[in-house]
């Protein structure tokens, strides 16, 4: 069992022509509203694929909370109610697909989760990726540390709010991560090198946008191109989508380079859609592995 220990939110996605100067403004064309939060994205896009998930989060008691677990189908959730609102993130999309975003915590800011021994002793994998809040990194030390005391695998999708603390700050979290996803602007900004990440993690993972992505251990490194899509509309969900993709594989203990592959071909089908949770039918998935094979 693979859980996912992140935000639960639902995104209001408002496409536009492109951004204004500051002080300008934009009309909006189109408007929908999607479940989002990253860690929840791979979570239900692993469930699509007959994976068996769980996932811990906070939420509130709104109309976008019951849309939200709506959204989870097929997934175990434990969720813990600490606040009036659910998280909200508000998404600006133009037309060549750039999004920018806003977002509101609530619930997803306050993070109190229900998690014992039992569930360490039940989940084989856990997937970790912040939460809109100053607690949400100690919480994740914390939750790596006790993994790892349970021999299990830890996940981390560090993304913009634990890459901004600098690499020292997230040394400590890396100390009891097996796994890390990250962009090439992500892991760019923190200034280190690839060797850096590898004497705290055994694989390290950097997406590269329409360049694909690649995969680096103590001993190789693995690199797959990105499939070429007729047209982009939305990249707000291209990087959940590759992790559930990679983690797919991962999980079905596929080779790296098959694994980064099943990511980047998942990233490209979501990316002509709207929203984050656009995943190819497992069959489709299924059949490019054993071509692949």
């Amino acid at each position: 069992m693979i859980a996912g220990i992140g935000p639960a939110l639902v995104d209001y996605i408002y496409a536009i022509d492109e951004y204004p100067q500051r002080g300008g403004h934009a009309i909006v064309k189109n408007f929908i509203r999607m479940p989002g939060g990253a860690c929840a994205n791979v979570i239900a896009g692993l469930a699509s694929f007959g994976v068996k998930c769980r996932f811990y989060s906070t939420i509130g008691r709104d109309d976008d909370a019951k849309f939200f677990i709506e959204s989870m189908k097929g997934v175990e959730l434990k969720l813990n109610v600490t606040h009036d609102l659910t998280g909200r993130v508000d998404v600006y999309v133009d037309r060549h697909g750039e999004r920018t975003f806003f977002v509101h915590p609530n619930a997803s800011g306050v993070v109190k989760l229900n998690m014992d021994e039992r569930d360490y002793e039940e989940v084989d994998y856990f997937y970790l990726d912040p939460f809109p809040s100053e607690q949400s990194f100690d919480v994740h030390v914390e939750i790596a540390k006790n993994a790892k005391k349970y021999g299990k695998f830890v996940i981390l999708n560090p993304g913009y709010p634990y890459t901004k603390l600098g690499f020292e700050k997230l040394s400590e979290l890396l100390r009891f991560t097996d796994l890390v996803i990250i962009s090439e602007p992500e892991f760019n900004s923190l200034g280190v090198s690839e060797d850096d990440f590898l004497k705290f993690v055994r694989i390290l993972v950097v997406t590269l946008g329409s360049r694909g992505s690649k995969a680096v251990t103590k001993d190789e490194t693995f690199y797959q191109p990105a499939f070429k899509v007729g047209r982009v509309v939305d990249t707000t969900g291209a990087g959940d989508a590759f992790s559930a993709g990679f983690l797919y594989g991962f999980i079905k203990d596929l080779p790296l380079h098959l694994c980064l592959k099943l990511g980047n071909f998942v990233a490209s089908y979501n990316i002509q859609y709207y929203g984050a949770r656009n995943f190819p039918p497992k069959s489709e998935v299924d059949k490019l592995i054993n071509q692949s094979q």
